[in-house]
């Protein structure tokens, strides 16, 4: 895997919009925040377009993309929201960005461009806050020292405590995944996500427990879900139902005789806090003192 080389004082970042429409008070809100921790900021030329709900035209989204990642200038991409869309620049995207690995951070719809570059560029990537999103809403103390101490590789391993153990156990592995709803529709075409030998991480919002389920079983009929090396949840925002079977029990049951730890609790996704994780580096999932902690430093 490609590593990045860190963020130092003053640094260039660029915002792009590859997925859903932004609004100009939320991202200037978020710019701001980013500015207050001694980056510059460069808003890519289509930021701001428009076709309905998507962020302009597929091609010119992949173009700001393209042009900021070839860009020497340029130390890092953060992404302004999620929404949906950016399965639809992975056609005008090319693989040579892999000649020009940087920092790359999103979440949600973004899950798409974070497994395309890991997978087709080989590059280590940030499952991340948002700049319209979070950044816009201000950053917990713990998650902003979180986020800019792993960029910045001044925090090179971190361990974070997790939640509920569904199978013990302890593996060492990369990590990658990201948004459930998204993997899933990606399954059964050539950008469908690999999770062999992988810590999966899992996470989503306003899903119903039954629609959670149904996209799990996808999963493991799929197959992704039988050579794992083990699988961490993060927050399912707002997945509640009206029944007595909630989320809680339908990983229980999903998971009960998997012969790799599941562990629950990740304070990361769509919940109210949102700690950056690597995509790409070495991770340990400890199913048995219910913790995740990362290994190497992501960054150069």
């Amino acid at each position: 895997m490609h590593k990045p080389s860190r963020l130092v004082a003053g640094a260039r970042i660029g915002v792009i919009a590859p997925a859903g429409c932004v609004d100009r008070e939320s991202l200037l809100a978020g710019v701001a925040a980013i500015e207050t921790q001694g980056y510059a900021v460069e808003l890519a030329q289509g930021v701001f377009d428009s076709k309905g709900y998507l962020a302009g035209e597929a091609a010119g989204r992949a173009r700001d993309l393209t042009s900021f990642f070839r860009r020497g200038d340029i130390a890092a991409i953060f992404c302004a929201r999620g929404g949906f869309g950016s399965v639809q620049t992975l056609g005008f995207l090319s693989d040579d960005i892999k000649k020009h690995p940087k920092i790359f951070v999103g979440y949600s719809d973004i899950t798409i461009l974070l497994d395309w570059l890991g997978t087709r560029c080989g590059m280590v990537t940030f499952h991340g806050p948002m700049v319209a999103m979070d950044f816009a809403r201000r950053l917990s103390i713990r998650s902003s020292e979180h986020f800019w101490g792993m960029l910045s590789g001044r925090n090179k391993t971190w361990k974070l405590p997790l939640g509920e153990i569904i199978r013990g156990g302890c593996v060492e592995a990369e990590m990658t995944g990201g948004c459930l709803s998204m993997l899933v529709t990606t399954l059964g075409t050539a950008y469908e996500i690999d999770t062999r030998g992988r810590i999966l991480f899992l996470e989503d919002i306003g899903e119903r427990p039954y629609r959670v389920e149904r996209m799990l079983t996808q999963l493991k009929m799929a197959g992704k879900l039988d050579h794992l090396a083990g699988v961490v949840f993060g927050d399912f925002t707002n997945c509640h139902g009206d029944g007595p079977r909630d989320v809680a029990s339908v990983l229980g049951d999903l998971f009960a005789k998997v012969p790799y730890p599941v562990v629950t609790g990740l304070p990361a996704g769509h919940g109210e806090e949102n700690l950056a994780l690597p995509f790409g580096v070495k991770m340990r999932l400890d199913g048995q003192g219910a913790t995740l902690e990362m290994l190497e430093p992501p960054v150069l």
